[in-house]
């Protein structure tokens, strides 16, 4: 194959990959997730993640779009969305507008703590046990800011016991998951329940 050749390849496959953005979403997946695929529960532990995950996050950026949109929102819809804050957060017992602000706060602090647990789910779906860490240290830093920002009746009245559950379980199953992982990464034989497949 002569210089020129090769060059009008490269240029074809070059063209072709900017037509499509498949081949390179493709490549980006590989890069984060690795080529090759877990074992089934590791797939399942993820996915049980990654649908957590998806949740709190959309809850989090619709909710500081509306935080940082209300006086848009009171211009097109002609809701006072800033007194209905501000009545929420004196029924909290927060004063003026002392509940917004740290509502904010805690959103910017969520959306962190959120893209922390997210490396976690990555590192567990690549089965690397630093996987907990993340999701523990993420878990923990959310969990924190909304108590010492919010304060506990916020969580305790505010967040619904779905919210509640899939927390937790996200933090428990994940534990769970490292148990296993740990097992098996020394070479002990377990099945999900934690008893030897194989007698000797």
């Amino acid at each position: 194959m002569t210089d020129s050749d090769k060059k009008q390849s490269f240029r074809e496959e070059f063209e072709a990959h900017l037509e499509s953005p498949i081949p390179l979403l493709s490549r980006l997946r590989n890069l984060i997730f690795g080529k090759e695929s877990p074992d089934t529960y590791t797939q399942i532990s993820f996915y049980l993640g990654l649908l957590i995950w998806i949740i709190f996050l959309v809850w989090i950026i619709l909710g500081y779009m509306v935080l940082t949109s209300t006086e848009w929102i009171e211009q097109e819809k002609g809701l006072d969305v800033h007194s209905l804050i501000e009545q929420r957060g004196e029924a909290l017992g927060f004063k003026g507008g002392d509940f917004q602000s740290n509502l904010i706060t805690f959103y910017n602090i969520a959306l962190v703590a959120w893209c922390g647990l997210f490396i976690g789910l990555v590192l567990q779906w690549r089965k690397n046990t630093w996987f907990i860490y993340f999701i523990w240290a993420s878990g923990g830093i959310y969990l924190l800011a909304m108590w010492f920002l919010m304060g506990f009746s916020y969580w305790y009245h505010d967040t619904t016991t779905f919210d509640k559950i899939a927390f937790f379980l996200l933090i428990g199953h994940s534990s769970l998951h490292y148990y296993f992982l740990n097992r098996e990464l020394r070479g002990e034989k377990s099945n999900f329940f934690g008893i030897d497949e194989e007698f000797e």
